[in-house]
């Protein structure tokens, strides 16, 4: 004869184990919808990558003159800092100086208005423009970041007047950067013609005089911004945190753990058109797939981690159950 008495004492366990797995899954997947899309961020975390090579000592138009590209940018980038707001987080990474703190003349963290004003202040335009080291060293800080902090508005701005002189490192970089859910921002400062990340990052903007620089910089910090007023994420993560700590624990952990590697080098052979190499190329000629779209996450991938996450727990209790029974 089967004995049934087991399995119906530990039925409402299952059941209730089920449920409330089911539950955290459905509330990870509307939180990593939210992650998924910077509409929805809580917090606003801006890392702008500065071009202090030599060029930049070149004088472009301003309202009462020329004056120094660098100088203009010190200036726009003084009046836009001075009118963050409070709680944002930002880092100023240079290309050539602050060697002593890897490039970082301000390190990212929540902005500290007084200090950052005054070392903008000390930037001096001097050396070359080794651009994919240097967006790699700033993805990669803003990745450590979000694997801490998985909610926000995460934006990389690039401000240059020029081409990378490590070319085919920032060739091998950049498609695994575009892919990661950061938005990258690039502008062009006093250019005769349109920078290669023109259309190979997710917004591009032409600088060819301090009114248009300061308006570009204006722009991209407003909708970095307005991205980040919604505080529907942070209230996603308030629900998970109300039930049983064995399911939001490692919910959150799937959470924090995708996609926040550092950048790899990606081969041009495998899937990635060089843009520059498609200009001489003729007319009607395919570019391949390098145009970004806006970042949409990888929100399909995290559920199903999650939900398995959670039936796996959820399996475990059920036959932890049964044998102490």
């Amino acid at each position: 004869m089967i004995d049934r008495t087991a399995f119906r004492r530990s039925l409402p366990n299952c059941v209730r184990f089920t449920v409330v797995g089911f539950g955290i899954a459905c509330l990870a997947g509307l939180a990593l919808a939210g992650l998924a899309t910077t509409t929805n961020a809580s917090e606003s975390i801006v890392v702008v990558l500065l071009d202090d090579s030599g060029s930049m000592k070149t004088e472009m138009r301003t309202n009462s003159g020329n004056e120094p590209r660098m100088s203009v940018a010190k200036t726009a980038l003084t009046r836009v800092v001075g009118q963050l707001p409070a709680g944002t987080k930002f880092g100023l990474l240079l290309m050539n100086g602050a060697r002593t703190s890897q490039g970082w003349l301000i390190p990212l963290a929540s902005l500290d208005r007084a200090s950052a004003l005054a070392r903008i202040d000390q930037v001096r335009a001097e050396g070359g423009t080794p651009l994919g080291q240097s967006m790699k060293t700033a993805m990669d800080e803003l990745l450590a970041l979000r694997s801490k902090v998985p909610y926000g508005d995460y934006r990389l701005l690039v401000v240059t007047d020029g081409e990378a002189t490590d070319k085919e490192l920032l060739d091998r970089y950049l498609p695994d950067m575009i892919s990661r859910g950061i938005v990258v921002d690039v502008i062009g400062v006093d250019m005769r013609s349109e920078h290669s990340l023109a259309k190979r990052t997710h917004s591009y903007r032409k600088a060819n005089d301090a009114a248009s620089f300061e308006k570009a910089l204006t722009e991209i910090f407003a909708e970095s911004s307005s991205s980040s007023s919604n505080d529907d994420v942070a209230a996603d993560f308030e629900m998970i945190a109300g039930l049983p700590d064995e399911f939001a624990t490692e919910s959150l952990k799937a959470l924090t753990m995708a996609q926040n590697g550092e950048i790899a080098e990606r081969r041009l052979d495998a899937g990635f058109t060089d843009q520059n190499s498609m200009a001489n190329a003729p007319i009607g000629t395919a570019s391949g797939p390098v145009t970004p779209t806006e970042p949409k996450g990888n929100s399909s991938v995290f559920v199903v981690v999650v939900i398995l996450i959670v039936m796996t727990a959820i399996l475990s209790k059920f036959v932890m159950s049964n044998q102490r029974r």
